[in-house]
C-alpha cells in the first residue's frame, strides 16, 4: 500500500479518524481498487477479532440501592434509638450536642458504606485490566493474522530451533519489525512487571542477532513483554511454526506463564486467571488451568514438558526468554 497505512485503514474501520482524514481515506479508496480490496480483507479480520463489537454493559442487580439502605438502617437503628433516649434524659442543652453514640452511629454508617464501595472499586479496576489486556491480545492477533497472510504457507511468527532467535519472545520482535504491531501492545495492564519496565521497546531481530552474553539474555527475557507465545511443534526432530487453520481451541498467545505459580499459570491479573488468544482470533479469560475450556494444557506439552508441541495440535506457550527445545523436565507433582 503506497497511499494509506494499515493504521489509517484500521482507524477508518473503527471510526477513529477525524472528518478530514475520513474523507481523504474514502477518496483514496474510490480511486484505488487494490486499496479497496485490502480494506475488505482488513475488515474481515476486524470482525473475526471482535473489534467491531459494542462493549458489554452489565446492569447492577435490581434493587441493590434499596437493599443497601435497608441494611444500613437495620444496623444503625439500635444506636440511634439509644442516642435519642439519652438526649431526652439529659435535656435540651445536651440534645444540641453530638454525643458519643451519635459519633458511633456515623462511624457505623461509614464502615458499612466503605465495605460496599471499596470492594466494588477494586473489582471494577480488576475487570478494566482484564478488558485492557484482551484488547492488546486482539491487536496482537490482528498482527499475527497479517503476518500469516503474508507467508506462502500461512505460518505464524515463531522462535527458531537454535541461535539468538531461539526464544519465544522473538514473536513480538518479528511482528514489530514487519509493522504488524506496536511495542505497547505487548504490555498487559494487569502485570506487576509493567511497573518496572521504563520506556519498554521490543527490539528488532537485527538487534537480537547482534547481541551477545548478558545483553542477549536480558533482551530475550524482556522482548516479549507480559505475554507468552506459541513454540511451534516438532516433526522428525525439526521445529515447525504453527500455521493458520482457523482453529477455535488452538492457543497462539496468552498471559505469560510463571514458574512460581501452580501449574505454571500466569502471575498477571494477581494470579487469578489468564487471557488467552486462540488461532481463530477470539480472546477468553480462563480462571484456572486445567480447565474444561482448554482441553490442551497451553503451558506444557502432552508429556508435561515446557517445550515445543509433539504435533501440530499440541499448543505450548513459553515466556519471552524460554527456549523452544529445553532439556528441563517439569515437575508434574502438582498437576
Amino acid at each position: 500500500m503506497n497511499q494509506l497505512s494499515r493504521e489509517q485503514m484500521l482507524g477508518y474501520l473503527l471510526g477513529a479518524l477525524d472528518s478530514a482524514d475520513h474523507e481523504q481515506v474514502e477518496t483514496d479508496l474510490d480511486h484505488d481498487p487494490e486499496l479497496r480490496a485490502e480494506l475488505d480483507r482488513l475488515s474481515a479480520c476486524v470482525r473475526c477479532l471482535g473489534l467491531d463489537e459494542e462493549p458489554r454493559h452489565d446492569e447492577p442487580p435490581a434493587g441493590l440501592v434499596e437493599r443497601t439502605c435497608r441494611f444500613v438502617a437495620a444496623q444503625t437503628e439500635p444506636l440511634v434509638t439509644r442516642s435519642a433516649a439519652l438526649s431526652s434524659y439529659y435535656g435540651a442543652e445536651q440534645q444540641r450536642r453530638m454525643t458519643w453514640y451519635d459519633m458511633t452511629t456515623a462511624a457505623a454508617v461509614l464502615v458499612v458504606a466503605a465495605s460496599l464501595f471499596f470492594p466494588a472499586v477494586s473489582f471494577s479496576r480488576f475487570q478494566s485490566q482484564i478488558a485492557g489486556c484482551q484488547n492488546h491480545l486482539r491487536l496482537i492477533g490482528l498482527g499475527m493474522h497479517g503476518f500469516s497472510d503474508a507467508q506462502p504457507d500461512h505460518s505464524f511468527p515463531s522462535p527458531e530451533q537454535e541461535g539468538n532467535r531461539a526464544a519465544a519472545g522473538v514473536v513480538a520482535s518479528l511482528l514489530v519489525a514487519n509493522q504488524f504491531a506496536d511495542s505497547t501492545a505487548f504490555l498487559c495492564p494487569g502485570s506487576q512487571e509493567r511497573r518496572r519496565v521504563a520506556n519498554f521497546r521490543v527490539p528488532f531481530p537485527q538487534e537480537l542477532d547482534a547481541a551477545v552474553g548478558k545483553e542477549l539474555t536480558a533482551m530475550q527475557h524482556s522482548m516479549g513483554g507480559d505475554f507468552g507465545y506459541n513454540f511451534g511443534y516438532v516433526v522428525d526432530g525439526k521445529l515447525q511454526p504453527p500455521c493458520n487453520s482457523g482453529r477455535g481451541q488452538y492457543v497462539l498467545v496468552a498471559d505469560a506463564p510463571s514458574n512460581t505459580q501452580l501449574h505454571r499459570v500466569s502471575s498477571n491479573h494477581r494470579g487469578r486467571g489468564q487471557n488467552v488468544l486462540y488461532e481463530d482470533g477470539h480472546v477468553q479469560f480462563i480462571l484456572q488451568i486445567p480447565s474444561p475450556h482448554l482441553p490442551d494444557d497451553p503451558y506444557h506439552n502432552r508429556e508435561g514438558w515446557v517445550s515445543a508441541g509433539l504435533d501440530r495440535e499440541d499448543a505450548v506457550l513459553g515466556a519471552s526468554g524460554d527456549h523452544p527445545l529445553p532439556i528441563t523436565l517439569i515437575n508434574n507433582s502438582g498437576r
